[in-house]
């Protein structure tokens, strides 16, 4: 079947908003959104009133739901709900806000009122067709999953397995080789699901919530293999989330592969105070200080001087809108590179030289993990004057 000509579909990494004067937060990417057909976000937290913390959680992202309205506002109009801290407040709250953003019209996937629901695709209507979004996530705590009669988000696990790198010695201590297997009736479902939306939609986007956040570059074998089983099974596209940090990019089978977006516009106030009453990450008693330390490095949550929204590395402030566009019968992966200022709205890069910044940054990202794409800048249109195209003449 032919892929819907014309087709524009963007797509960015986590998505919370949570601040003073919510109106302003996306007014340097308005004009962008509203020139795509499909603008997919993960919405990476809750918006309920009324709601009872999950005793897996973490740090709870919960907040009022007036701001869901400025979602829509803005020009989303599908959203995940797939992701570690979708349930942070409790099983009512998540389909609270669920409730709140199909409200005010964005469809979402990834989680329900039990693990059918969780697992059904939101459908986007376009004047080029229709697209299908499914969205997983690797990376939750437990409990959050659904299953059948219970409300959850649809998981996509995985085994995790330890070796040590050298066979013949003793070496007590050593970091290990770390690989995975994957839990096989995710996997299964996955395929279903996929097979379900292609019956349903012109194009079918898999978005997962998956990866290391504690390293910037790195993919893990479990991205790799589940974005390709989900190409293999039908998807035309794979959206990857969680990591902070961007992430390359690759194409399978001539689909594109967009393994980390990054963060967009995730708001988080006085997390630093959350974070130490919570004894999470890294806080809480002096060994627990310098083994955080020695796991996060400079790449540690930690306040930021100037950015109080905004506690990460300093390579968090690169993001960017990622593009998929149809055309002769082909997918076309692309970008409108961002900065991320300390106001924590998102500005499509303001300079050649910001531009060339995070196609270096993105470029880093694909050599680190040899993944055979080329990452170019040019000149786009007024609303984005930059742009970044991804290329790839391997054949798979």
């Amino acid at each position: 079947m032919a892929l819907p000509d014309g087709l524009r579909i963007a797509a960015v990494g986590d998505v919370f908003l949570d601040r003073d004067e919510p109106e302003h937060a996306f007014r340097h990417v308005e004009a962008v959104f509203h020139d795509f057909d499909v603008v997919f976000g993960n919405l990476e937290g809750v918006y309920a009133r009324d709601w009872h913390r999950a005793p897996s959680a973490g740090v709870p992202l919960v907040t009022d739901p007036e701001f869901v309205p400025y979602l829509a506002e803005a020009g989303l109009n599908v959203l995940s709900l797939a992701n570690n801290h979708s349930v942070d407040g409790g099983f009512e709250a998540l389909l609270h806000t669920r409730e709140a953003v199909r409200g005010v019209g964005i469809a979402t996937a990834g989680a329900g009122a039990d693990i059918a629901d969780a697992r059904r695709p939101a459908l986007v209507d376009t004047p080029h067709g229709r697209v299908a979004v499914l969205a997983y996530a690797s990376v939750f705590p437990h409990g959050y999953e659904a299953r059948p009669g219970w409300p959850g988000l649809a998981p996509m696990r995985a085994y995790t397995h330890y070796e040590p790198w050298e066979t013949n010695e003793w070496n007590p201590g050593l970091q290990p080789k770390v690989l995975t297997v994957a839990h096989e009736g995710d996997q299964r479902a996955l395929h279903d699901d996929v097979a379900a939306a292609k019956q349903q939609a012109d194009l079918v986007l898999a978005s997962f919530h998956w990866g290391d956040f504690t390293r910037p570059y790195v993919l893990t074998d479990h991205e790799r293999r589940t974005a390709r089983v989900a190409i293999d099974a039908g998807a035309d596209a794979v959206l990857g989330h969680h990591h902070h940090l961007l992430r390359g990019v690759e194409h399978y089978r001539n689909k594109p592969i967009f393994y980390g977006l990054g963060h967009f516009m995730f708001d988080l106030p006085d997390f630093e105070n959350r974070l130490a009453r919570d004894a999470y990450l890294g806080r809480g008693d002096p060994a627990e200080v310098r083994a955080g330390a020695r796991r996060f490095g400079d790449y540690r949550i930690a306040p930021r001087e100037g950015y109080p929204l905004l506690p990460f590395h300093p390579d968090a402030r690169l993001t960017g809108i990622a593009t998929v566009t149809v055309a002769d019968d082909r997918l076309h992966a692309g970008m409108v590179p961002c900065i991320l200022g300390p106001d924590n709205q998102p500005r499509p890069a303001p300079s050649d030289d910001a531009a060339d910044t995070v196609c270096r940054y993105l470029q880093r990202c694909c050599d680190e993990e040899h993944l055979p794409t080329a990452v170019d800048a040019e000149a786009g249109p007024d609303q984005y004057p930059w742009v970044i195209r991804f290329h790839d003449d391997t054949t798979t």
